[in-house]
């Protein structure tokens, strides 16, 4: 009977914000110029010039979607408290002319009190910085833009998005940072825990090893005997009975004596004796 191995398919959201008229809809224009038509998705929006999607072919890492959208600084939509954040990456495009310089500025404020929306800042966010526009009239040189605009050092790339030139290096960098990033962090998320009752066929006795793929009872290196198990505080010391609070002896275990899910068995050994 043949079968079919899916293939989960993960989500990317990019977004470029800055000024009005900086070129963000002149990079999203060129990227879906340049797909191939089988990779391009629809998007239900009522303006495609600011949503574009498609499925990206990312080797190892597996096939993603994903969905590009331009925000002109200061149209925020209001942000709801407990709304997650839309998107996971960021391209800040900002117009090169010295004279658009005053709204490069303002927008750059304006994406950092959009990003406190969240509690996040700049560098908590994968970012890169665009200075489009370098085929115009009285443009700023690099340097100049990159001391007021870039103070952390961010990675940023001419363009003159109207030719195309620079807006593949930005895409290409962004999708690289931010898949990277969702990785890393879907990789440091907590795995869910199990609900389901399982029944260990052959439990531990004590003073014996117990044969599973890894053992909370392993050797320690320095002593060669078993990773302590220590009072995280002298024991509570009440008397049994039913008038009485039950006996509480707080323990430590190492983190390391645990397994690779962050469980393990643990082997409680009482020797009752008299007070």
């Amino acid at each position: 009977m043949p079968t079919t191995t899916a293939t989960a398919i993960r989500t990317c959201r990019i977004l470029y914000y800055g000024p009005l008229n900086c070129g963000k809809r002149q990079n999203l224009a060129r990227i879906q110029a340049s797909l191939p038509p089988e990779h391009r998705l629809a998007v239900a929006t009522s303006d495609p010039s600011r949503h574009i999607a498609f499925m990206l072919r990312n080797g190892n890492q597996g096939d993603w979607q994903v969905f590009v959208q331009a925000m002109d600084a200061g149209q925020e939509d209001p942000v709801r408290a407990g709304t997650a954040v839309p998107f996971d990456g960021i391209v800040f495009t900002c117009d090169s002319g010295a004279g658009s310089l005053d709204e490069g500025l303002s927008a750059m404020e304006g994406l950092k009190s959009y990003l406190d929306c969240w509690r996040l800042d700049v560098m908590a966010v994968p970012m890169v910085i665009q200075y489009n526009h370098r085929d115009g009239q009285g443009v700023l040189p690099v340097d100049r833009l990159e001391s007021l605009l870039n103070p952390w050092g961010l990675l940023s790339f001419p363009a003159a998005s109207g030719s195309g030139e620079g807006v593949r290096e930005t895409l290409k960098a962004i999708l690289s940072l931010t898949i990277s990033h969702i990785l890393q962090r879907d990789a440091r998320a907590p795995s869910q825990p199990s609900h389901d009752l399982t029944i260990d066929p052959n439990p531990p006795v004590p003073g014996t090893t117990h044969a599973d793929s890894w053992e909370l009872r392993r050797a320690a290196p320095a002593s060669g005997g078993e990773i302590p198990i220590k009072p995280a505080k002298p024991p509570l010391k009440h008397a049994a009975g039913p008038n009485h609070a039950a006996l509480v002896i707080p323990v430590a275990v190492p983190r390391s004596a645990l397994g690779p899910d962050g469980t393990g068995r643990i082997i409680l050994e009482v020797q009752v004796v008299d007070d």
